[in-house]
């Protein structure tokens, strides 16, 4: 795996961590803001070819 692959996919498993968080705590600000740039991680790495899906298939952040 490429480091920028590497990067990318732990770009998107902090993000979608912190956005879980947030939307346990009901923050929502910090969600439409975290889903905005879950969102933008997932075209970055769709642009790139880079699979950031979990094992069980769903995209990341359960934003598909």
């Amino acid at each position: 795996m490429s480091e920028f692959a590497a990067e990318l996919r732990a770009r998107v498993d902090e993000v979608d961590a912190e956005l879980r968080v947030m939307r346990q705590a009901f923050d929502h600000h910090a969600v439409e803001v975290l889903g905005g740039r879950l969102e933008n991680l997932l075209r970055i790495a769709d642009r790139h070819g880079i699979d950031v899906r979990y094992a069980g298939g769903g995209p990341a952040g359960g934003t598909g």
